[in-house]
């Protein structure tokens, strides 16, 4: 009986032992909300304060001093979602995963995102403000891989710490707009349906614009300037370390529509749940510059923001900004594909990926004119002619870094008008309001018209030289509504109204929140800051009991 006892305590001491030591490891890899860093390079007069959400407020000197310590913060609490992210688009989560996560890889290194990166990295001023405060945030993540705690993951997964790069940014931002993009998700299995069942079975899908009856009005206004494949893409979007954007709401109510007479903003990006969540919020005050911003990991700039000057956010614009084009191969020659001015041959670009605790894959991508060839990218893809995916982001010149400076560094609406005008793709609906009762919708992307013979919505013929024919649209022809006479702008995902006679072809959804929002915000004049909360969550629908009713029709009683 005492040989038992002996036991069990040494048993129970053990665990004991076992949970103490994990606790205390835990506890030491947490990240440090007090106490003081030596960073490099910046002012002694630097403070971080962290309220009892977590939120960093940083007070700086200067906008660089905060950018290299909002680096750092935002290091200590995300390095290892920021890890995760900066991987995806170049094709290198295998390193951390093994196979399983190759096909994801062989995509996403297929697409170009990663080239795409390095050239805009090239054509960046580099004595730009831009450039300089995008590298002192990274100077802060460094500082922190080099000095600060190593996350856990790092030690379950076995991986090293990298320093961060220009690159690793853009590779962000690159993931982000394609998670934005509809068509490679869509076009393919509309073409299928059509194939199999003909046009008629698509009737009720509604890709001819025919659904979208509540529609985003544009207007050209003047500012108030007082100061002057379908299911595999889908899964690996799904499994990505940011969740999709799934739908989301924003409005901006009028000066002359609110109860105290200011501009109320309302957005509300609807993401699903992920722990850590998408967004990390942080607040700047220099003496010459304010924002509070949510940023996605690893970038230095927020998507969205606000200050004791203006608001802004966004929603998905879902417009078309990437076609498929099923090429035709010289049959003599599979290193060839047919054009109108005959045959050319594909161009061919080599990527490796390292895989953990297997061989390296080595990838042939080939590309045509219009894009990288996705058979073989994607495994599911069951076209034994080649499918080449032309994408806007890739193809048009990248200054997304530049234009997110320009949304949170903004002057006034038209500083920021001109902001949204470098975004090519992705596509958004950015919101806007001010201090000085100025309200604005604007759409970014770099539009196009295709020839009326052609629908995108269907994988398109790349060897008929009348398919990829594009006509570039100004961006003044995109949807937008400025200061608009009606005094309210709002978006939710839905049709744009047409412009110049031409409905901007996309993957809207239907108009329930749109007519929901439009509903509400137009009859009343009144508006506080606590209606809109109301407002935020509504769960009322006025279309869902037209449908019901039709529905009731078809049921025999």
């Amino acid at each position: 009986m005492k040989k038992l006892k002996k036991f069990s305590f040494i048993i129970i001491s053990l665990f004991a032992l076992i949970a103490v030591s994990i606790f205390g490891y835990t506890k030491y890899k947490k990240p440090s909300y007090d106490g003081e860093v030596a960073l490099q390079n910046i002012s002694k007069n630097t403070t971080v304060y962290f309220d009892d959400f977590g939120v960093p407020h940083i007070y700086a000197d200067t906008q660089k001093d905060a950018m290299t310590v909002l680096g750092y913060v935002h290091a200590q609490d995300r390095l290892w979602q920021m890890e995760l992210m900066r991987r995806i688009a170049p094709g290198r989560l295998s390193e951390l995963f093994g196979s399983k996560a190759l096909p994801n890889d062989k995509f996403f290194a297929g697409i170009g995102i990663d080239e795409n990166s390095e050239k805009a990295i090239a054509e960046l001023d580099k004595n730009s403000e831009t450039y300089i405060l995008a590298n002192a945030y990274l100077d802060g993540i460094n500082e922190f891989i080099e000095n600060g705690k190593t996350p856990l993951e790092f030690e379950l997964v076995g991986v090293e710490k990298e320093k961060y790069t220009l690159k690793d940014v853009y590779n962000i931002f690159g993931f982000m707009s394609f998670s934005f993009a509809m068509a490679q998700k869509t076009d393919p299995l509309v073409t299928d349906i059509r194939d199999k069942f003909g046009m008629d079975y698509l009737k009720d899908f509604g890709i001819d614009g025919s659904l979208g009856i509540t529609q985003l009005k544009s207007y050209k206004g003047k500012s108030n300037d007082y100061a002057e494949i379908s299911k595999s893409v889908a899964g690996l979007l799904d499994n990505s370390p940011i969740p999709p954007f799934i739908g989301s709401n924003s409005w901006v109510i009028g000066a002359q529509k609110t109860k105290n007479g200011k501009v109320i903003f309302a957005n509300d990006p609807h993401i699903g749940f992920s722990q850590p969540c998408t967004w990390y919020e942080a607040h700047i005050v220099t003496p010459d510059y304010e924002i509070y911003g949510y940023y996605l990991a690893g970038t230095p700039f927020p998507l969205l923001g606000h200050n004791r000057n203006y608001a802004y956010g966004l929603t998905m614009f879902e417009n078309d900004d990437l076609d498929l084009f099923q090429e035709e191969e010289n049959p003599g020659n599979s290193n060839q594909y047919k054009t109108i001015e005959g045959f050319k041959n594909y161009t061919i670009r080599k990527k490796i990926i390292k895989v953990k605790d297997s061989a390296s894959v080595t990838l042939n991508i080939k590309e045509s004119m219009h894009g990288p060839i996705m058979n073989g990218l994607l495994t599911t893809l069951s076209s034994q002619k080649p499918i080449a995916m032309s994408w806007i982001y890739t193809q048009q010149k990248n200054q997304i870094l530049q234009a997110v400076h320009a949304l949170s560094h903004s002057k006034n609406v038209n500083d920021f008008y001109n902001g949204v005008s470098l975004i090519h793709a992705p596509g958004l609906n950015v919101m806007y309001g001010d201090a000085q009762n100025n309200i604005a919708w604007i759409t970014s992307g770099k539009l196009y018209k295709l020839d009326k013979s052609v629908n995108g919505n269907f994988i398109m013929n790349g060897a008929n030289g009348i398919d990829d024919k594009r006509e570039f649209l100004p961006f003044s022809k995109n949807p937008s509504a400025i200061n608009p006479t009606w005094n309210y702008v709002y978006s939710s995902n839905n049709q744009p109204e047409a412009i110049d006679n031409y409905l901007y072809p996309g993957y809207y959804l239907p108009q329930d929140r749109a007519k929901r929002i439009d509903g509400l915000l137009a009859p009343k004049n009144d508006w506080t800051s606590t209606d809109v909360q109301k407002m935020i969550l509504d769960n009322t629908s006025s279309v869902t009991p037209s449908v019901v009713a039709n529905w009731l029709t078809t049921i025999d009683q």
